[in-house]
């Protein structure tokens, strides 16, 4: 009976992950729409690489960032048949009271890209023929859009994922199953890499522990949101194979390092900033816990 038992829960999760993405994938499409109207009026392009939406229009990125983040929403809320006490288990929840886990994580996305940014032009591994500061009105759109991309991916890979892998029990599960089809959301990416597809795996751990220890999605959200922001708009990576239009607009040689066109997630130094930052955030949460058991 146990045997029979635990093949039911598999095939009902299984069932779930395949209903879900397929329906994701469908209202997304539909919802792309005004994106590919946009795409259409405004480039001389052939109408078949109209599905190739790029970041360095700020319009087209809004757009997709939005049919992306409402597409994913209205999959979790048919998914989950409205119901309120669903999405608060999936960490949809105690944003005011626990602010300061967004803004922790927005601190620790910045830091860390930054972080990256500096090592690289420290090593020569990118440069500046001439440095060029582009600010413009795009670099808000393309805020804007980052937002929708960290809280529709959040809301799907951390809290709609690992609420329907709970009943295994198992956090090896939980973590190594919400993390392994986050990186794979990535494989057709533009210049994928191997090493790139690990590091969204590590990165995949790491927001997946940020969930399970609070139960919340905010410091992932936060984490998510700045990682992608200043690695594109600022610093002038790619973001995960994507171009984005950015303020500053670096040579980047392509090794082991910078990850190449790929973007920074497919270099080694990603790979150490992330394992760092297991260890910070694990020190903030016990910070965290000591002044509530202080509050208490």
């Amino acid at each position: 009976m146990e045997v029979k038992s635990k093949a039911r829960l598999i095939a009902s999760i299984i069932y779930k992950l395949v209903v879900s993405i397929v329906l994701m994938l469908v209202l997304t499409t539909i919802l792309s729409i005004p994106a590919v109207i946009y795409v259409i009026a405004t480039s001389d392009a052939p109408l078949e690489s109209i599905s190739n939406f790029s970041l360095d229009d700020p319009v087209t990125g809004l757009l997709s960032g939005a049919a992306s983040f409402c597409g994913v929403l209205l999959t979790v809320l048919i998914m989950t048949k409205f119901k309120k006490l669903a999405m608060k288990n999936m960490g949809w929840t105690d944003f005011w009271k626990r602010k300061r886990e967004l803004i922790f994580g927005l601190i620790l996305g910045f830091a860390s890209i930054t972080a990256v940014f500096l090592i690289l032009l420290a090593t020569g591994q990118i440069y500046f023929d001439h440095v060029h500061w582009s600010f413009s009105w795009s670099l808000l759109l393309g805020l804007i859009t980052f937002i929708f991309v960290a809280l529709n991916e959040e809301l799907f890979f951390r809290g709609y994922i690992i609420s329907i892998l709970k009943p295994t029990h198992s956090k090896i599960i939980m973590y190594i199953v919400s993390a392994v089809i986050f990186s794979c959301a990535h494989i057709l990416n533009d210049n994928v890499k191997i090493l790139g597809l690990i590091n969204i795996v590590l990165i995949g751990l790491l927001f997946a522990y940020m969930f399970l220890k609070t139960n919340r999605l905010w410091m992932s959200v936060g984490y998510h949101l700045t990682w992608n922001f200043f690695q594109g708009n600022v610093w002038g990576f790619h973001v995960s194979g994507t171009n984005t239009s950015s303020i500053l607009q670096p040579e980047i040689r392509d090794t082991i390092l910078t990850g190449g066109g790929f973007g920074p997630e497919a270099g080694l130094l990603t790979t150490i900033v992330i394992v760092a930052g297991f260890f910070v955030t694990k020190f903030f949460l016990k910070t965290e816990k000591v002044e509530l058991e202080e509050e208490i």
